[in-house]
């Protein structure tokens, strides 16, 4: 009864010895699968970087683009804002011819230029209305 015991306890152990074997071997495949998963997953997010950093790229260099847009349509806004100034100014002045209105402001830029040469400097308003009265 002892040597039917005996061999009881060996095949138990037997089943248990090839139990933990299959199990070491399953936990093996699944380690390689997942060793596998691990490295197609870091490809990724190689990949997805460079498109990140292409993109940011690219990002940069259209808000570069558009900053200089914006620059330039300011600047020209404000050149076609002044041009209206003069415009207006001269159209402003009621009898005067567009050569009058030049010669005037030649006249009145080179008379500035002589008071301030003298030390005399004059400011005058305009108001638009006439002060002939």
């Amino acid at each position: 009864m002892a040597d039917a015991m005996n061999r009881n306890v060996v095949s138990l152990l037997e089943e248990h010895i090839e139990l933990a074997i299959s199990t070491v071997q399953k936990l093996r495949e699944e380690k390689l699968e997942l060793q596998a998963e691990i490295a197609r997953l870091n490809s990724d997010v190689l990949q997805r970087d460079a498109q990140i950093q292409e993109q940011e790229a690219h990002y940069n260099k259209l808000s570069e683009a558009y900053e200089q847009e914006k620059l330039s349509a300011h600047n020209e806004r404000n050149e076609i804002r002044q041009r209206l100034e003069d415009l207006m100014t001269v159209l402003a002045s009621p009898g005067e011819t567009v050569e009058a209105q030049i010669e005037s402001e030649d006249a009145d830029s080179k008379e500035s230029e002589a008071e301030e040469e003298n030390g005399i400097v004059f400011e005058v308003k305009k108001t638009g209305q006439d002060t002939d009265n």
